[in-house]
């Protein structure tokens, strides 16, 4: 198993006691940073169903009030009275750190099995939940994923610098029987009819790095979103760190009003990221259901499954790829 190696940031500043006792707790956590392994629990995703409901999605915690702007530092209690909540650009920058840390271990792992889980909306219609069992290597970039919900059965598979650059997908069901394989261009109509999202981006290290990219953007900011980072939560019995992003405005963020992400504290990698977009006319009240824009959740987690060439090659016999 990689080790794991982080440069933890020097803390921006320091209130009462309650942010005191927040930084010697970040210090903790960065020297296992530095000395512990990653270890990856879950059960073989080869074996039993998947129990896990994406309906069934933690809430978010009460969010304390946000002051100073966001370059401010806080370290407080939030609304329930029992958490210790993280305000600011120190909350920003432990995010950073941990997302740094998290793809500085994994690029060192050379494939990984997973269920994801993901909602949409697409072209202003929010879809269903689909839950796909995965499959993924790094180098070169391969992903296998197949349906277990939505079109049941559909496989999919792209292999970087292979099929001409396209996507082979086999439909479920009749629809199947009727197409064959389908060969698609991955940012083509076609193939984005469905995802917001192209299958270049899909992962849990590209996930990492597209959160980054925002967050190296923020930090340059001296105002004009807010973060918080709440310690304890859990995404299917598992402890993360949940990030909430907020933005002024679409001036500042076009596409995203606010993101939660959930940090797996083992991994430091995000297991489950859900952003809302920017709504008119919308009730305060409901205002995350309405603008909810995408939800996406790994479970199962198997890293260094040994995958082959043949788990990425549509002959595979255990695949149901028709002749094109």
């Amino acid at each position: 198993m990689p080790r794991s190696v982080t440069r933890p940031p020097a803390p921006v500043c320091a209130r009462r006691s309650n942010c005191l006792a927040l930084l010697v707790v970040a210090g903790t956590v960065g020297f296992f940073y530095l000395n512990v392994d990653p270890i990856t629990a879950g059960a073989d995703p080869a074996g039993a169903t998947d129990p896990f409901e994406c309906a069934a999605c933690p809430p978010p915690p009460p969010m304390a009030v946000m002051t100073g702007g966001a370059g401010a530092c806080a370290a407080h209690r939030g609304e329930s009275g029992n958490e210790d909540v993280l305000t600011g650009r120190w909350a920003l920058m432990m995010q950073t750190m941990l997302l740094e840390k998290g793809l500085a271990s994994f690029r060192e792992v050379s494939d990984y099995t997973a269920t994801l889980h993901k909602q949409e909306r697409i072209a202003g219609t929010l879809g269903e939940v689909q839950h796909l069992r995965v499959k993924m290597r790094h180098q070169p970039f391969s992903v296998y994923m197949k349906w277990q919900t939505f079109d049941k059965g559909r496989e999919l598979i792209y292999v970087e610098g292979q099929n001409d650059g396209n996507i082979l997908v086999q439909p479920g069901g009749w629809k199947g029987r009727l197409t064959g394989t389908l060969a698609l261009d991955p940012n083509g109509r076609m193939a984005m009819s469905e995802s917001r999202h192209p299958i270049t981006e899909i992962g849990l290290a590209r996930l990492a790095e597209k959160l980054l990219k925002y967050s190296y953007i923020n930090i340059k900011r001296p105002n004009g979103w807010a973060c918080e980072m709440h310690a304890d939560q859990k995404v299917q019995g598992r402890d993360c760190y949940l990030f909430v992003m907020r933005y002024d405005s679409d001036q500042v963020n076009e596409t995203y009003r606010k993101s939660l992400q959930y940090v797996d504290k083992e991994l430091s990698l995000p297991l489950m990221v859900i952003n809302y977009g920017w709504g008119e006319d919308t009730d305060p009240e409901t205002i995350d259901q309405q603008t909810l824009i995408e939800s996406y959740t790994w479970s199962d987690i198997r890293i260094d499954q040994r995958l082959a060439s043949g788990d990425f090659d549509e002959t595979n016999s255990s695949y149901r790829f028709r002749q094109r």
